[in-house]
């Protein structure tokens, strides 16, 4: 989430917990029943895309991302999120892959955020 920090210290954490279960809500509610979404620590979280191909991943991260942005967040305005996404390659650990796709989101973050990138 970008700059989630400025929306506990402006409007309290209780609002940036209600972002957080509003966000949660619109990416469950744009995901396949196959597909797995999970915190991984503050305000990053992870998604498993099996059975997904580069452009089918990145298709579906900014259409999430549009549908965030357009999200029905009142109590503290537009929220955007940054993506990183990353393929598993061949023989690749999911240590790898999380890394990969970390250097992804931070190159999203460095180009303006609101915004998806993709590493090889």
């Amino acid at each position: 989430i970008d700059h989630f920090k400025t929306v506990n210290d402006t409007f309290g954490h209780a609002a940036g917990d209600e972002v957080l279960k509003i966000l949660t809500e619109i990416t469950t509610a744009n995901l396949r029943q196959m597909d797995y979404f999970a915190r991984w620590g503050g305000e990053e979280f992870v998604i498993l895309l099996p059975k997904t191909d580069l452009p089918q991943a990145l298709e579906m991260a900014d259409r999430l991302r549009v549908t965030i942005q357009c999200g029905g967040f009142d109590s503290v305005g537009e929220v955007t999120v940054s993506l990183g996404v990353a393929l598993l390659k061949t023989g690749e650990d999911g240590a790898s892959l999380i890394k990969r796709a970390d250097t992804a989101l931070y190159i999203a973050k460095n180009n303006g955020r609101n915004r998806v990138e993709t590493i090889s």
